[in-house]
């Protein structure tokens, strides 16, 4: 899927669809299969939640060409810092607050939310947010897949302002920051979520609709739950990867056995993780030396010392067996995965894109293989 592009189910009348609970968790598993293999608990538990609330409520899905371009929208998530979600979820007001204080502080209402990720707990929380909230929840966001930098955006590559950006913490303490500059914002934010409890509930990006349909990557959240739909499927792991490859333009670069794995010491930058570790793995039909390099997720794909895929590439894991996505944390010596490779979306590939989010970003010394492609 790629910046621009358009897919989903069928629209309603005005562009917005009622998501019904199969859809959440159909969105669910896709959330998971796009989060680069991170722990899918805390999504988990939002999608029980949103399925629970639902009974009472309604999420209403809307196309961004939907909506006046003069609305304003706001991209809603979380930021974590060294506490799981899942130890301490929020209560349920959190975002709600977030929203109003960005509205007193533009003197404007939301008019719509959007996730600021389209994989992992980010892909869903919108939507729990448009439970509370009444908005609907814009079927765009600004990355395409997830990154661990909220300045890592197709909004920031468009210029499109990061602040105010509105916080709350897992005690109920606030903070607003107002930085132009998303690195800035960056360094800000992470200081502040340590001090606010180890995460926070987060509304920033303020833009007007035009702006989204412009910069953002659209059809995401359809996009999850089509990925959903085809991996919950009561159908063959081959039938699963065929649609998998038409739907996503996939590939699948090798099924493999892993023979080794380590951890290492090199160091990150800010807000990246600080525990990267290596994966060795032997082919299972050619006998070829795969290497995975990760830092919370996969970053890069080496075949016999060739790269096979990189960031901002989404490489995730498969099992053989079932056709599902497989966590870094339940892999070990002796596993056998498979190791897909997807394109981001196609601004990740322009210049400021991988200066934003290529190897280098994550302090791997080699250039993106579509760098002078």
């Amino acid at each position: 899927m790629t910046s621009g592009e358009r897919s989903g189910v069928p629209a309603t009348r005005l562009g917005m669809t009622s998501l019904t609970s199969a859809d959440i968790a159909h969105l669910r598993t896709g959330a998971q299969f796009l989060a680069c293999t991170i722990d899918p608990t805390s999504t988990y538990i939002y999608a029980e939640m949103i399925q629970s609330a639902m009974v009472s409520g309604q999420v209403q899905l809307v196309d961004v060409e939907s909506l006046d371009p003069e609305d304003l929208v706001v991209a809603t998530g979380m930021v974590t810092q060294g506490l799981f979600i899942a130890d301490m979820p929020p209560v349920g007001d959190e975002f709600l607050s977030c929203i109003s204080a960005i509205e007193t502080a533009l003197s404007r209402k939301v008019q719509a939310v959007y996730s600021l990720a389209a994989a992992s707990i980010n892909g869903i929380v919108p939507l729990m947010v448009g439970l509370q909230s009444g908005l609907p929840v814009v079927d765009a966001d600004p990355m395409g897949r997830v990154f661990p930098l909220i300045s890592q955006t197709t909004l920031h590559i468009g210029e499109v302002g990061i602040s105010p950006i509105a916080m709350m913490g897992v005690t109920g303490e606030r903070a607003m920051v107002e930085a132009p500059n998303p690195q800035r914002a960056e360094t800000l934010v992470r200081s502040l979520v340590t001090e606010l409890g180890g995460w926070a509930a987060t509304a920033m990006y303020p833009c007007t609709a035009g702006e989204l349909r412009m910069h953002g990557v659209r059809g995401t959240v359809t996009r999850m739950i089509r990925v959903g739909e085809i991996l919950d499927a009561d159908e063959s792991v081959e039938n699963k990867y065929r649609r998998l490859i038409e739907l996503l333009k996939a590939v699948r670069i090798s099924r493999a056995r892993v023979q080794h794995i380590e951890s290492l010491s090199r160091p990150t930058g800010l807000g990246l993780p600080a525990q990267p570790s290596s994966m060795t793995l032997i082919d299972e039909t050619t006998g070829q030396i795969i290497r995975l390099e990760i830092q919370n997720e996969i970053l890069l794909v080496l075949v016999d010392g060739a790269v096979a895929a990189a960031v901002p590439d989404i490489v995730t894991l498969l099992s053989p067996e079932y056709g599902t996505a497989v966590s870094l944390d339940d892999v070990g010596v002796g596993t056998v995965i498979d190791v897909i490779a997807i394109p981001a979306a196609e601004a990740w590939y322009s210049a400021p894109g991988l200066e934003l989010a290529g190897p280098r970003a994550f302090d791997i010394p080699l250039d993106h293989p579509r760098r002078n492609a």
